[in-house]
């Protein structure tokens, strides 16, 4: 899963949803490996505006010929989004556990960077019976290297952070997103998170194929 959390410029949002939503997500599921695009807006909390993930079949596929074609190059809407970017973290993943079925309109995040704690694989069960929680997934991120590695990320100013490790929790209202968040964070004990929010789901889209 490839991780992804940033800021949006002042009065930028809604022309930064535009390109999410009519051409950038389903420019990256066009790209063979790319099974799933998920994109949320903070509604509480401290962290990103925006988070998103996209699950591919294979950590490869982010360092794919085809992957590389379109970071490399850019199109003139994504020359003029990604220049709307503030404060990116994007972080090549591996989901290490999941417990739950389903999906929610609400995800609470927390994540941790800066060699806090090991990833919390081992909550994933514990967490699951939270009133309202749907989903809990750990991820553990994928060191890459921090130089400019391409035309897109170039836009952004420099090198993007990256967190260490992640726990997704997929909820069915805000309250309880919120809730989750708080034993989420008394379980693994993380005190210094580098995003502790939840966010609103806006946009879910699957490779057709």
């Amino acid at each position: 899963m490839l991780a992804i959390w940033h800021d949006v410029a002042p009065g930028k949002g809604a022309a930064v949803r535009e390109w999410y939503g009519r051409e950038h997500h389903f420019e990256r599921l066009a790209i063979p490996g790319f099974l799933e695009a998920r994109r949320f807006e903070r509604v509480s909390g401290t962290g990103a505006e925006v988070f998103g993930t996209y699950r591919v079949a294979a950590s490869d596929v982010l360092h794919s010929a085809a992957y590389r074609a379109r970071v490399d190059a850019p199109s003139a809407w994504t020359l003029e989004a990604m220049g709307h970017f503030r404060n990116m973290s994007r972080t090549v993943c591996t989901i290490t556990a999941r417990a739950g079925r389903a999906q929610g309109g609400h995800v609470a995040v927390l994540a941790a960077a800066g060699g806090e704690l090991a990833h919390p694989s081992s909550t994933c069960v514990s967490l699951l019976w939270l009133p309202g929680l749907l989903q809990v997934t750990a991820l553990a991120g994928e060191r890459q290297s921090t130089r400019v590695a391409s035309a897109e990320q170039a836009l952004r100013g420099g090198p993007d952070t990256q967190v260490d490790w992640a726990l997704l929790l997929d909820v069915d209202n805000l309250d309880a997103a919120e809730q989750a968040l708080q034993a989420a964070q008394e379980q693994t004990g993380c005190r210094h998170p580098a995003q502790f929010a939840v966010y609103r789901l806006c946009f879910a889209a699957r490779n057709p194929s």
